[in-house]
Order: C-alpha cells, then sequence, then structure tokens
C-alpha cells in the first residue's frame, strides 16, 4: 500500500504551482521590454552621428544632403533621426547615401540603438506636408 502523507505533497505543489509562477513572470517581462532584434519599419531623417552630437556644423553654402554626405566623409556613421531618438545605420552605404538629409523609411533589424538595414526607401509625404506653401 502507498502512504503519502499531505505534508510532502503539498511541499511538491507548491513548487510546481511556484515554478508556473516564475516561467508566467519571465515570459511577461520579455513581452514588456523594449523591442530589440526585431524587424521594424521606422521613418525619419538620414544624418550623420557628428551632426546629432553637434561635432559638425554645415557650412552656408551646403544643402542637407552635401553637409550630411561631407560628415560621413570625414568618418561619422549615417543615422536614422526619428523624433528625439538616432538609430546608427548599418547597410549598404551607397543605398542608404541616396536619402542623406532627407525623409527615408527604414526597414531593418534593431538592436539597442542600431538597425541593420534590410531595405531603404523615400518616405511617403502625408497630405498635409505637400500642401504647405501652396497657398
Amino acid at each position: 500500500m502507498l502512504n503519502i502523507t499531505v505534508k510532502p505533497l503539498s511541499v511538491i505543489v507548491a513548487f510546481v504551482v511556484l515554478g508556473a509562477g516564475i516561467a508566467t513572470a519571465q515570459q511577461a517581462g520579455m513581452q514588456a521590454g523594449p523591442a530589440t532584434d526585431v524587424e521594424q519599419r521606422l521613418t525619419g531623417t538620414i544624418s550623420c552621428a557628428a551632426r546629432i552630437t553637434h561635432q559638425y556644423t554645415c557650412q552656408r553654402n551646403q544643402t542637407q544632403q552635401t553637409c550630411t554626405l561631407a560628415c560621413v566623409e570625414r568618418g561619422s556613421e549615417f543615422v536614422l533621426v526619428v523624433g528625439d531618438h538616432s538609430y546608427a545605420l548599418d547597410g549598404n552605404k551607397h543605398s542608404i547615401e541616396k536619402y542623406a538629409g532627407g525623409k527615408a523609411t527604414v526597414i531593418g533589424t534593431v538592436t539597442q540603438d542600431r538597425i541593420s538595414v534590410h531595405l531603404i526607401s523615400e518616405a511617403k509625404q502625408k497630405l498635409a506636408d505637400a500642401r504647405v506653401g501652396q497657398n
């Protein structure tokens, strides 16, 4: 005959419940944290890191594009500025430089403050933006 006492059985049940609670908390924590290593679509301005940190200043006769390209030629890296945040861009520099100084949509893998660029294209202009100055 099997003689099981209540005390060891309750300890086993407590460990099972505790383990399930920890696993659930870990899953919830993973979902609530910032998204990293996830492919995302972000739209912003292509600039260079030295301009963001005020280590490079554009000349009066430069456009945003020529200024950004000159900054990168001096060793800075391309960044995508989205609101108050900037992401360093890793990828084909020839593809990125086409959009230097302008708005672009980047699709890529985001890891902390870096984007591994999979695709970059011209940002679609909103209707309200398109009408500015046409009155």
